[in-house]
């Protein structure tokens, strides 16, 4: 049976207007009354979904075909791209020209990049929303049903229309259920000559709304429509409307239990293949409803920063929610290709992907359109779905994410993003310094876990206190060949200890994550009690680090090797010198895969997975360590940004509406 969230019917406008003469006094006046199913809170509107999955399988295959199809044009475009872009760059060496060269060379990016868009808008087009059929029993369940109120005493000559007025028009498709139409599963489009017939109205129709695109810009629509009914007998018209609300596209919480783990299908034997076997059998033990999933993503390993996971919900038979999962791949250009996974290995039945349009100017920095520089706070006060937190660079509003993202996020008017900082970081990116628990019976039900940089030097003077100031840093490191002994910083705790440039760039970090933790106690309302700190430690031996000192070897001595050593301490931008713990898996019931830090062995013991393990016993959870060294470690990552997860969105506890209005 069809859950209807109320047996009752919306308050809306109702007007009755008559037609030619006066109406004689023993007339009947029409009835013309709406209810819907997915009607939530008595004053708001009902709900319905943006169609946009692909529920008879259809878009895998075509999407395929469609790369396949692009890739000689994208190929040709680039070249094409290179040559002109060669020659304004020469161009705008002549002082008198660079202006128009560089006007030159925006239009130019941006044809450019819209062309090789094209396959992403091709393939985001292929949903059930794209035609006007219902595309059988799961495309069904996923219309908004609207019911008018049987009229028995409608007279012959009664006749019904149902329209939807204003702007919102363009962006719904509504249809009517008739049993015994041809048209698939009885159901027919509502156009403008569309009419009720009195046997209709007598019986009562059910009506199916669905919207043909999630909302992307509040300003242009907001996702609100109006339906009318009107009815007319014997010269007297009826009216009713009911306002209608299209789901918001949310992203998920971490304190929503994890159903499916992903990673890259990275089949190195040195160093993918056993990462993603050590996290596949973290996932089988903590008892995750399906095994890892390996996608190919065609050599790009970072998971997480291809795109987020999101979802849109309505009431649904039971009181369950009823939706579908809505993926937002990345606009980050690096990411661009490995991304349209969302359209060729996710995007089906319940399963929707999006393209969200952008055109990278010269001076942004696209590291902070990654999805790993998404994360999203679980619920609080005002926010009853979590709130979104992206990193950027508040000294430069041009280094940011992009304002088309931005725009999407917060038109949803659910999870209104918050700005952290991010710019001292070298990938700079959220997950390198917060994430999120579930913590059952604390305050909020989640606490946030913050790396510690101060807690991470305190380890080490501890140590060097008690004479274990020779230990090396890195304690019980795999066997290492050439490509990895400059990545892997391999000196003593004293060493370290009396580095300037490393004490500068820990006290600059913890000062950084100091600020960070501010936005968050005056945004969110946390307390000390709600945040777990867990000991880190950064360094300012990045690859661009390690790429000047390289340089610096080549050079003579003189002026200009002074000069590039100088630059060389003077670098204060942060990366995980301890693989970074922060950067983990949250798994169920309390159990947490993070990095194996290799901190300092003292009495054959990790000195650093001591201190992490006490700090995550404070709130209950067990650790499960994952060697992410050579994976991902050594290439400015860790293992969030190399997986990424599908957690539960549509059990009975996550009705978002019950707490939104």
């Amino acid at each position: 049976m069809r859950f209807r969230t109320r047996e009752l019917f919306l308050a809306g406008a109702l007007t009755v207007s008559t037609v030619g003469l006066a109406v004689p006094a023993s007339a009947t006046t029409p009835v013309a009354d709406l209810r819907a199913d997915t009607a939530t809170t008595p004053g708001q509107p009902a709900l319905f979904l943006a169609n946009i999955d692909d529920d008879a399988g259809v878009c895998k295959a075509r999407s395929k075909e469609l790369l396949v199809a692009a890739a000689g044009r994208e190929q040709a475009d680039n070249e094409s791209f290179r040559v002109q872009e060669a020659a304004l760059r020469e161009e705008a060496k002549d002082p008198a020209k660079k202006e128009e060269a560089e006007r030159k060379y925006a239009a130019l990016r941006r044809t450019h990049r819209l062309a090789q868009y094209q396959a992403d808008r091709d393939m985001a087009a292929c949903n059930d929303a794209a035609d006007t059929v219902v595309n059988g029993a799961q495309d069904e369940a996923d219309l908004a049903r609207l019911h008018t109120a049987p009229w028995a005493a409608a007279p012959a000559s009664a006749t019904g229309r149902v329209t939807v007025p204003g702007a919102g028009a363009d962006h719904v498709r509504l249809f009517i259920k008739r049993p015994k139409s041809a048209a698939p599963r009885g159901w027919e489009v509502v156009g403008p000559g569309t009419k009720l017939t009195a046997a209709e109205l007598r019986a009562g129709v059910e009506l199916g709304i669905e919207g043909r695109d999630v909302v992307r810009d509040s300003a242009v629509w907001a996702g609100r429509v109006t339906v009318r009914l009107d009815v007319t007998a014997n010269g007297v018209t009826s009216s009713r409307t009911i306002a209608l609300q299209q789901a918001p596209v949310l992203t998920q919480l971490n304190t929503q239990r994890l159903q499916e783990a992903l990673a890259s299908d990275d089949q190195d034997p040195e160093t993918g293949k056993p990462f993603t076997d050590a996290l596949a059998a973290a996932v089988k033990a903590n008892g995750v409803d399906t095994p890892l999933r390996r996608v190919d993503t065609g050599g790009d390993q970072w998971m997480q920063d291809l795109f987020e996971p999101g979802y849109a919900s309505i009431p649904g038979p039971g009181g369950k929610p009823h939706g579908m999962r809505v993926l937002i791949p990345s606009v980050n250009e690096n990411r661009h290709a490995a991304s349209r996974v969302v359209f060729t290995d996710f995007a089906g039945p319940d399963v929707a992907a999006v393209h969200i349009a952008h055109v990278p100017t010269p001076d942004e920095d696209s590291t902070y359109d990654s999805m790993g520089n998404l994360e999203t706070v679980p619920a609080y006060r005002g926010y009853p779905a979590g709130r979104i937190v992206i990193g950027g660079d508040p000294a430069d509003g041009k280094k940011g994410p992009a304002a088309e993202m931005l725009t999407f996020l917060r038109s949803q008017n659910m999870q209104k993003p918050l700005s952290l900082d991010t710019s001292w970081l070298s990938v700079g990116h959220i997950d390198e310094f917060v994430q999120f628990l579930p913590a059952p019976g604390s305050r909020l039900g989640w606490r946030a876990i913050v790396a510690d940089p101060r807690s991470g030097i305190k380890v080490l003077q501890d140590a060097k206190k008690a004479g274990h100031g020779g230990q090396i840093m890195h304690g019980g490191l795999p066997a290492l060949d050439w490509r990895y002994t400059d990545h892997v910083d391999q000196r003593s705790i004293d060493e370290f200890l009396a580095d300037p440039q490393f004490l500068h760039v820990n006290d600059r970090s913890a000062q950084r994550i100091d600020a960070n933790v501010a936005v968050l106690k005056r945004e969110v309302g946390l307390t000390d009690a709600d945040i777990v700190r867990v000991p880190a430690l950064f360094t300012a031996r990045t690859m661009d680090y390690l790429m000047l000192q390289s340089e610096i070897k080549g050079m003579k001595p003189g002026p200009d090797r002074d000069a590039a050593e100088a630059r060389l301490r003077a670098m204060d931008q942060a990366v995980a010198l301890i693989p970074g713990t922060v950067n983990g898996l949250v798994l169920n019931n309390g159990e947490y895969v993070a990095p194996k830090p290799f901190g300092p062995l003292i009495g054959g013991k990790d000195v650093f997975t001591e201190a992490i393990d006490k700090a995550f016993a404070t709130t209950g959870y067990t650790v499960r360590y994952v060697d992410d060294l050579l994976s991902t470690h050594v290439s400015e990552g860790e293992i969030h940004c190399a997986t990424n997860t599908l957690r539960a969105v549509f059990g009975t506890d996550q009705r978002w509406w019950r707490h939104s209005a």
